[in-house]
């Protein structure tokens, strides 16, 4: 019967011709002078139809070994960087799977259903173990493919090229520190998933959507914490490739939700953090999240407002000029966003913010609060995130009768307002679905009318940029931007107090008896 043990393990990917050069490479033969050796493994992936096992956490594999024949079943752990892993030798193949250890693992999988194929690799592997900082580090390079099949039986295949650095003896810190080491000397970035996760991804062009480790009912604050740095690490790790290795727009998008929503757990626990670790943290996801807002809002410019305006019957011809030259903007803005996230500094902050979570560097001279279970933590922290907010409106309020007076000063309280969004979605797990409800959806449509506003002043700031030396016929067509979305604009506007009124006089669902 399997013995478990737990796999602590960094992964990076590289180019397949970048890979392939690895075990050859100047800094390779420095930290392991003798060399390594290679062995070729062949591995298959085993779920059910509909994937009960790896929604219950746990993937189960047969690997083929030299001559010997190795089943691993693989449980999810605290970080993407640790699992705990069963593997049992057997004789053949019609043997598996066999029973193994623990007993709970056992029942998942016996009570899954029926076991298909869903997924397999090939790789030739480059392997040694090294020391460093007083630990043993297996330094591994994996070059080959991942397959899968498609629903009509097709077989969908793409390059794999991998390192990895696992944990054999000494401190976690360690393998994070010859990591940042490798990543000075290798074209590598870190990796966003297992070899699964990357041939299951094959020919499926929807992004997956942000989750994080499920928690215990009884976990702590700092244990959230923990749970909210490292699925950022991972979300962003796995956006990468969607932003550039594809440019997908939604891949920008979604990567500036990632970094605001790490920025927004940052406020919530900054008054209990004793150092400024996670605060550095925020404050280079800010610098990232600037860098590829140009990239975004060319994205909705012509993705939406031109793709709305141009069908207009009375829009003017200089519109197709005043596209062109846009388009010309989107391509510089992704062309700087795509540097940015190409740099080796974007790696080494997804890395950086792993081990914080991994590691919790934050702990050192953190408050007794973050010790105590989230249902006692999460109702003041979301009592303060309200009170701010309801501060800027009253302060915006103040100033003038009706949201519509003013468009340009709605723009605090819209990002008032998604400051107040991030830490309700933070903390909805230790609520049910039902009570969140109505007081999300009055919140959605607050912000939905807001976000028509601010899209107006984006959008008539941009006009007037692609317009700039494109003539007569090309200014106008800004000008009937400008007055189309500022006429969407008021329209808007004259929503907000009402939709403002409904939401003030609710009751936030964390008060609900």
């Amino acid at each position: 019967m399997a013995a478990g043990r737990t796999e602590f393990e960094l992964k990076f990917t590289a180019s397949p011709e970048a890979g392939a050069g690895l075990p050859s490479s100047r800094f390779f033969a420095a930290v392991a002078p003798s060399g390594g050796a290679w062995e070729r493994l062949t591995s298959t992936y085993f779920d059910t139809a509909d994937g009960v096992l790896a929604a219950s956490g746990l993937s189960l594999r047969l690997r083929e070994e030299g001559a010997s024949l190795i089943q691993a079943v693989k449980v999810r752990g605290e970080s993407p960087a640790a699992r705990t892993e069963y593997e049992t030798e057997i004789a053949t193949a019609r043997d598996f799977p066999v029973r193994t250890s623990p007993r709970e693992v056992h029942a998942a999988i016996a009570s899954a259903g029926e076991l298909v194929e869903i997924a397999g690799t090939v790789v030739d592997r480059w392997s040694t173990i090294i020391e460093f900082r007083g630990a043993q580090i297996e330094l591994a390079v994996d070059l080959g493919r991942a397959e899968r099949r498609d629903g009509d039986g097709r077989v969908l295949s793409a390059p794999l090229a991998e390192a990895e650095l696992e944990l054999i003896a000494g401190e976690r810190k360690a393998v994070f520190d010859f990591a940042r080491l490798m990543l000075d000397n290798a074209p590598l970035r870190l990796a966003a998933g297992t070899k699964l996760d990357a041939a299951l991804g094959l020919g499926r062009s929807a992004i997956p959507k942000y989750r994080m480790a499920p928690l215990q009912s009884s976990a702590s604050a700092g244990e959230l914490l923990n749970a909210s740095l490292t699925a950022t690490a991972s979300r962003l790790t796995g956006l990468h490739g969607a932003v550039v290795d594809l440019r997908r727009p939604e891949g920008v998008h979604q990567m500036r939700v990632a970094l605001r929503r790490f920025r927004a757990v940052e406020r919530i626990f900054r008054r209990h953090l004793g150092n400024d670790e996670i605060r550095s943290l925020a404050m280079r996801a800010k610098g990232i999240a600037a860098a590829l807002a140009p990239a975004r809002d060319w994205d909705v410019f012509i993705g939406e407002t031109l793709a709305v305006v141009s069908g207009d019957p009375s829009a003017p011809p200089g519109l197709r000029q005043l596209k062109a030259a846009a388009e010309a903007e989107r391509a510089r803005a992704w062309a700087e966003a795509v540097e940015i996230l190409s740099d080796p500094a974007f790696t080494h902050f997804t890395l950086d913010l792993l081990e914080a979570g991994t590691l919790a560097i934050w702990r050192a001279g953190a408050a007794e609060t973050l010790k105590k279970p989230l249902a006692a933590f999460a109702p003041k922290a979301l009592d303060r995130a309200l009170r701010k907010t309801m501060k800027m409106a009253a302060q915006i309020r103040s100033n003038g009768p009706s949201a519509a007076d003013d468009l340009a000063a709605l723009h605090p309280l819209r990002i008032a307002l998604k400051k107040l969004r991030y830490p309700l979605q933070t903390f909805k797990c230790l609520y049910p679905k039902a009570a969140r409800k109505d007081y999300m959806q009055a919140l959605s449509a607050l912000q939905a009318s807001l976000g028509v506003v601010n899209d107006a002043v984006v959008a008539q700031g941009l006009a007037d940029r692609a317009s700039e030396g494109g003539g007569v016929e090309v200014m106008r067509a800004a000008g009937f931007i400008s007055g189309y979305k500022a006429a969407q604009a008021r329209y808007a506007a004259q929503e907000i107090d009402a939709a403002w009124d409904a939401f003030e006089k609710m009751t936030p669902f964390w008060k609900l008896d």
